[in-house]
């Protein structure tokens, strides 16, 4: 079993690469509406404001986000499988 971290960094890798090819339009955010601002008030207004700031801190398609979070993750354990082999056996890792 010693392919098996290479086989799932491989498998995280290419799941990344499908998940960024695939944007499906159900993790898109929807655009903002200018006509709804400065005529509310109190906590309409705050949960607004924080909607506002939390939708400009978030990516466009959210799929973007989790297909770079596989490949990061995929990538990170094929290397460190590959750095594993230039170790000797008794400080092996995996």
């Amino acid at each position: 079993m010693r392919t098996s971290p290479l086989l799932s960094g491989l498998a995280l890798l290419g799941a990344g690469l499908l998940v960024r090819r695939w944007q499906p339009d159900l993790l898109t955010l929807p655009d903002d509406e200018d006509d709804a601002r400065g005529h509310d008030r109190g906590i309409r207004r705050a949960a607004r404001k924080s909607r506002d700031g939390l939708a400009g801190a978030l990516p466009g398609n959210l799929t973007g986000s989790i297909a770079r979070s596989l490949m990061i993750m995929g990538a990170g354990l094929i290397l460190v499988r590959a750095l594993d082999e230039l170790v000797e056996d008794e400080d092996r890792l995996f």
